[in-house]
């Protein structure tokens, strides 16, 4: 089984045992080789029988311990369990309910099929909080959830927009990456969104929300859009998109969400739905 060849597509049917998933984390843990002991470099190890999850340098003798440092961590799950679970949340269009992954996994519990999803969306999360957006980026606030339920957040919302040639050679547009932040939309909390996630000096466009229109580090270019959806269309076409469905992926795939789960949620929607390396992505989510 070689490692580079594996994608989470093939983990359902591939993966049929705990030796193998042991056997394919070992590689995403090394990338791709079965050992680089982390305190001498030395590429030789012993694996003893009966703990299976642990290898051993020849060189130093540092245990290395198979779940140190991942997701799975202090987990009693199974990794081929893991594995499934990771495989069903990436892959799927619609992204799956614990209650569906419970069902799915054949696991008793739902609330082990919550915590298990729960740190999916993080380690996404955390994932994705080293890449920058950069050129022309779209930025707006929305408001998620019912206030009448007292459940309703407010986020920020920044989406790189890109340029590629159609096949009759057509320049056109399309959304890059997304960044989302929960929190107010204040002038404060945009000012230090963009300085974590947005490159300097680069085009920001805008609506003429006092938040936005004096932000630094950033060139920014606004203009006043209301409600009119054929003016939104055309000045912040991909970040109101994404928020639209967000909204939507929230309300139908898991029926409202919490408002301190929201930041996890929103960071498996844009895993899922924006144009990145997915390949790359997926194989790193143990990380």
């Amino acid at each position: 089984m070689k490692y580079l060849q594996m994608k989470f597509c093939n983990l359902l049917s591939e993966l049929d045992s705990e030796e193998k998933a042991r056997a394919w984390i070992w590689l995403a843990k090394f990338d791709g080789k079965e050992f680089i002991c982390p305190k001498c470099g030395n590429a030789t190890y012993y694996q003893h029988r009966k703990k299976a999850e642990v290898r051993e340098c020849k060189t130093c003798h540092f245990a290395v311990r198979l779940r140190a440092g991942t997701i799975f961590q202090n987990s009693k799950i199974s990794l081929l369990i893991w594995l499934k679970a990771m495989s069903l949340v990436t892959q799927g269009k619609r992204g799956v309910s614990a209650l569906k992954l419970q069902s799915d996994l054949g696991m008793k519990s739902y609330d082990t099929a919550w915590t298990l999803l729960h740190k999916i969306r993080e380690a996404l999360r955390q994932r994705d909080e080293t890449y920058t957006l950069h050129n022309i980026i779209e930025l707006d606030g929305a408001v998620f959830g019912k206030r009448h339920t007292g459940n309703q957040t407010e986020v920020l919302v920044a989406v790189e927009t890109k340029d590629w040639i159609d096949q009759k050679g057509h320049r056109k547009t399309k959304a890059g990456f997304a960044k989302v932040l929960v929190a107010t939309e204040t002038k404060e909390n945009a000012q230090k969104f963009v300085d974590k996630v947005i490159e300097k000096n680069s085009m920001l466009n805008t609506d003429a929300s006092p938040s936005f229109i004096h932000l630094e580090n950033v060139d920014v270019d606004y203009q006043v859009v209301g409600s009119d959806p054929e003016t939104l269309d055309h000045w912040l076409p991909w970040v109101h998109k994404f928020i639209s469905n967000a909204k939507s992926w929230i309300a139908g795939t898991h029926h409202g969400v919490e408002a301190k789960y929201l930041n996890q949620y929103l960071a498996e929607y844009t895993f899922r739905t924006c144009i990145h390396d997915l390949t790359s992505r997926e194989s790193r989510v143990m990380e």
